[in-house]
């Protein structure tokens, strides 16, 4: 006969189909960091010309655009991948704890905070770079799901095979975002701190404590 934890690997197996075949905000999003990928790779380079962020342009040509475009273009191959993989992993699970419209706002605000960030230490440090991919906004998510873990971390140590699922992807996420070469560590941080403010007002002055489907 089957045991508990049979019934238990089994259940949250359904939690994650139930979760994914809704994840709509989350899917479109994959989508279009894709097809934006290999439009511009591919057929029309000039996105990149017109869509990176750079300080620069965004102070001295009013390019405000940059602050937003540059959250959905990627230098390479492997940059789409780790940023997507991680997207599709966490974001699915925070669509469906916030609700499609949060869930977005969050993602869009956490990656422009993550831009305006790192063109602050840009101009206050006297440097120049030129930036571009999801990870400030995927960051943000990632921020969220720290202050979740950390109001439930009581009743979530007890899930022994949940805490090694959440240490393998925290390692995926640290290696992704921060030691890949180029990594822009400011962005990712700001996106960071984006997600973590508004997991603490959705969570704590929201009082939005439900259970989490997909994690626990």
């Amino acid at each position: 006969m089957p045991d508990s934890s049979d019934y238990k690997n089994q259940e949250f197996i359904e939690k994650q189909k139930k979760i994914y075949k809704s994840s709509y905000v989350t899917i479109a999003l994959v989508i279009i960091n894709a097809v934006i990928f290999v439009l511009g790779s591919m057929f029309f380079p000039f996105i990149y010309t017109i869509g990176v962020m750079y300080t620069p342009s965004v102070l001295q040509d009013g390019e405000y655009h940059r602050l937003v475009t540059a959250m959905f273009l990627h230098q390479d191959i492997n940059h789409l991948f780790n940023n997507m993989m991680i997207l599709l992993l966490v974001g699915a699970i925070i669509e469906n704890y916030l609700g499609h419209v949060a869930y977005g706002i969050m993602y869009m605000a956490a990656g422009i905070f993550g831009n305006l960030l790192s063109m602050a230490y840009e101009v206050r440090n006297e440097v120049t770079w030129v930036s571009l991919g999801a990870s400030g906004a995927v960051m943000g998510i990632v921020g969220f799901l720290v202050v979740w873990l950390v109001i439930n971390r009581k009743s979530l140590a007890q899930d022994k095979s949940m805490l090694v699922r959440l240490l393998f992807l925290l390692l995926f996420v640290v290696e992704a975002c921060f030691f890949q070469q180029g990594a822009n560590t400011i962005a990712h941080l700001g996106g960071f701190i984006a997600g973590f403010i508004f997991g603490i007002i959705n969570i704590i002055l929201f009082n939005n404590r439900k259970d989490m489907e997909g994690i626990a």
